[in-house]
């Protein structure tokens, strides 16, 4: 499928999480490449946390807005700490909970 419009592929994405590791959007940039590129695993490492990010390309909606949901398992260098991210496309048929 070609989820571009007029050359452009745009969505949005969702952190949701009680971390304050510093850091954390880099791993929703991460979540929104591995939803571009059909991934469903990567290691991530900073110098704040390091761990796993994935998904089991489950939908989940999170008030008014859906999209493919990724997890976060992270030691950080304040212990243990988890992340969930939504993402979703608008340039097609990505998803089935919000269509313009």
């Amino acid at each position: 499928m070609n989820f571009e419009h007029m050359g452009i592929r745009w969505g949005y994405a969702f952190l949701r999480t009680t971390s304050h590791a510093p850091g954390l959007e880099d791993l929703l940039v991460q979540a929104v490449e591995m939803y571009l590129m059909g991934e469903e695993e990567r290691n991530v490492k900073t110098s704040n946390y390091e761990g796993k990010l994935y998904t089991q390309r489950r939908h989940e909606i999170l008030g008014g807005f859906g999209g493919q949901r990724f997890d976060a398992e992270l030691e950080t260098t304040q212990g243990r700490d988890s992340a969930t991210f939504l993402v979703n496309e608008q340039t097609g048929a990505g998803s089935g909970f919000s269509r313009n």
